[in-house]
C-alpha cells in the first residue's frame, strides 16, 4: 500500500508546474488571439536579469483605463523604451492578460516548458514502474 502512495505522489509532483508554467500561458495566448482587443501602447522599460529580458508596456484600454503589462523573461527585449507597439489585452481582465503583438506572433516559450515537464513526467513514470512498484 505504501508503494502505491509513493507512486501517486511521484506522478503528481510535476503536474502543478505543468499547469501553471506551461498550460496556463498557452491558454492566455489562445484567448488573446480569439477575443483580445488591440490598442497602441508604449514601451516603458526593459529589465535584464541573468541575460534574459523583461519588457514593460503602458497602454490605455478602450474604456479609458490605464494599464501596465510586464512581459515574462524572454531571450530578447520586445521593444525599446519609448517605442510604440501594438498591445493585445483581454477586455475581461486587461491588467492580468495582455501581450505585445510581437509576443503573440512568436512561438511561446511555454511550449518548451510543456515538453520539458512532460519529459520529467515520463521519467517519473519509468521510475515508478521499475523502482517503486
Amino acid at each position: 500500500m505504501g508503494n502505491w502512495i509513493l507512486a501517486a505522489v511521484l506522478m503528481a509532483l510535476p503536474l502543478p508546474f505543468l499547469l501553471w508554467l506551461g498550460v496556463r500561458p498557452l491558454l492566455v495566448d489562445r484567448r488573446l488571439r480569439r477575443a483580445g482587443i488591440e490598442v497602441p501602447g508604449t514601451c516603458r522599460n526593459v529589465h535584464v536579469s541573468e541575460n534574459r529580458y523583461s519588457t514593460s508596456f503602458e497602454f490605455v484600454t478602450v474604456d479609458g483605463s490605464s494599464a501596465i503589462y510586464i512581459s515574462p523573461l524572454s531571450d530578447g527585449a520586445w521593444a525599446s523604451p519609448g517605442e510604440r507597439v501594438a498591445i493585445v489585452y483581454d477586455p475581461a481582465n486587461p491588467w492580468r492578460r495582455a501581450r505585445s503583438r510581437n509576443e503573440l506572433a512568436t512561438r511561446s516559450e511555454s511550449w518548451t516548458i510543456v515538453w520539458q515537464i512532460l519529459a520529467v513526467e515520463l521519467f517519473m513514470l519509468v521510475l515508478v514502474w521499475f523502482v517503486v512498484l
